[in-house]
């Protein structure tokens, strides 16, 4: 074998190594992006593992102890490298569920100041290193930039770059193409667009861009984001409707409903031309539509072609947060310190 073709075999083998899927466990995946970093993926959340020689650096936490565990294992014993540093990006479960083990592990976990504080007032685990709004965290002889660049999916959320890879990781700032617009729960739907394009305008030239969930891509992302949030902003959306989001219900229950019709089946309440209320600590949220289904075993609303506004219950009169019109709708409380999780799977038009 000459020495052109040995070349030609190991450049083949690099090439394909890329993207090169690792079963860490049932749940954990690993993919490779490039010589050094890697993304984690547990249950279609998304994270990166950047190694720098013997020192390496995580961002996000896999939605569990056991697989946060499995991950901080593998990154310790198969790659043989010092986490130096641990990022919490947002402060949902599907980011920082694991950061209990974060600190178990005797490893500095770092975070956006206000993830701090919302972490503080909800009782979890908090991040021990806090900044605001930019970090840069050595890692060996690179360095990875922590940004938070404005409101998105939550008013927390940060972006994480490497600039010696090229790789921009969005986190759920920054949507993938899976056709739904995502939880919007927590979300500064008005303002995620003008996030999107700051992030675009400080970090387009990332050659990958990996979003909070689902597949990794291109700048093309973030574009997708920009123009996906962009009827947000437009003040001339209106909800089409058959009845009115504007009655003022005053109760003490998660759910409140109001209906012409009812029906039963198989345990789920069929709501027509119904109005639901549901709230927890900090909102209000008013849906409107012709058709919703109560799931009160999971509950969980599923509805279609209707309206809703988000209301903050901890601004003095109730300030209105959002008002949208949606195509399908699927609403859950998931627990006292989650609290509800709204996915929008497509917006309606302008009206």
């Amino acid at each position: 074998m000459n020495k052109l073709t040995s070349i030609l075999i190991l450049l083949i083998l690099t090439i394909n190594s890329f993207g090169q899927t690792i079963n860490v466990s049932d749940n954990l995946t690993l993919t490779q992006l490039t010589d050094n970093a890697y993304l984690h993926t547990c249950e279609n959340s998304n994270g990166i593992v950047f190694i720098n020689g013997e020192v390496a650096l995580v961002v996000s936490t896999p939605d569990s102890d056991t697989e946060t565990q499995n991950l901080i294992d593998w990154v310790q014993n198969e790659k043989h490298a010092e986490i130096v540093a641990y990022v919490i990006d947002r402060w949902h479960p599907d980011a920082m569920e694991g950061l209990d083990i974060v600190h178990k592990n005797g490893i500095k976990s770092y975070s956006y100041e206000l993830t701090r504080q919302i972490a503080k007032d909800k009782g979890l685990p908090v991040p021990q290193i806090g900044f605001d709004p930019k970090i840069e965290i050595r890692v060996g002889s690179d360095k990875v930039i922590c940004h938070f660049l404005g409101e998105a999916h939550t008013t927390d959320g940060i972006v994480v770059w490497i600039p010696s890879e090229q790789i921009l990781f969005g986190g759920n700032e920054i949507r993938n193409y899976n056709g739904w617009v995502g939880n919007i729960g927590d979300a500064s739907l008005d303002k995620w667009s003008e996030t999107a394009n700051r992030v675009k305008k400080e970090f387009g030239t990332a050659k990958i861009v990996i979003p909070g969930h689902g597949r990794y891509g291109g700048i093309e992302l973030v574009d997708y984001t920009i123009a996906l949030y962009k009827p947000c902003m437009q003040d001339s959306l209106k909800i089409k409707k058959d009845i009115s989001l504007d009655k003022n219900f005053k109760t003490n229950e998660d759910f409140y409903i109001s209906a012409e019709t009812e029906t039963i089946e198989d345990g789920n309440r069929i709501l027509e031309n119904a109005i639901v209320v549901v709230q927890d600590s900090t909102k209000y949220v008013k849906i409107a539509s012709p058709l919703i289904t109560y799931k009160p075993d999971e509950n969980r609303i599923d509805s279609e072609n209707g309206g809703l506004k988000i209301y903050d219950k901890t601004m003095p009169g109730e300030i209105l947060r959002t008002d949208i019109s949606y195509k399908r709708l699927t609403l859950f409380k998931k627990n006292d310190s989650v609290g509800l999780r709204i996915i929008i799977k497509e917006f309606n038009e302008q009206q």
